[in-house]
């Protein structure tokens, strides 16, 4: 073979060159990096893992978020509610309390309006008498005598007290 210019000990020294470097190559770049890929794709997949567990809890979270404000929407709901319907029974017993005062203070008006009304019919006709005493005194004094006087005021008073 050396007449094809081929030399054997330089063969097997780029050989075992080769083979040397082959090993070192995968032994010392090839394995730790192969290793250090590896790595990478477990940790990329470990965060493809997280980040899907992330937005199914923030989707989790945003389903309880939204739950809890129906929850909160409907107890406030049912708060107003009842404030309503309490605020419409004291609304109605205010109303009520208020009409009967109402007709109270009416009836104690009426009353005191009678009253009044009496009194001053009573004035009035006590007022009458002391006039037609005094008219009678007066106009017929020079007519009639003591005596038919007084029965002239007596007849007159009996008729205003029948009236």
């Amino acid at each position: 073979m050396e007449n094809l210019g081929i030399d054997f000990k330089l063969l097997l020294a780029q050989l075992i060159n080769f083979g040397l470097f082959f090993f070192i190559y995968k032994k010392f770049i090839a394995g730790p990096f192969v290793s250090v890929m590896k790595g990478e794709k477990m940790k990329d997949a470990q965060r493809k893992k997280m980040n899907e567990e992330v937005e199914r809890q923030k989707e989790i979270l945003a389903q309880q978020e939204k739950s809890s404000k129906e929850e909160i929407h409907k107890k406030t709901e049912e708060s107003l509610k009842a404030v309503r319907h309490a605020a419409e029974l004291e609304r109605t017993s205010l109303i009520a309390k208020a009409q009967e005062e109402s007709k109270e203070i009416v009836k104690r008006a009426s009353k005191q309006i009678e009253d009044e009304r009496h009194q001053m019919e009573k004035q009035y006709k006590e007022t009458l008498a002391k006039m037609s005493v005094m008219t009678v005194e007066h106009a017929l004094k020079d007519f009639l005598t003591e005596d038919m006087q007084k029965q002239v005021n007596a007849k007159v008073l009996s008729n205003l007290e029948k009236k």
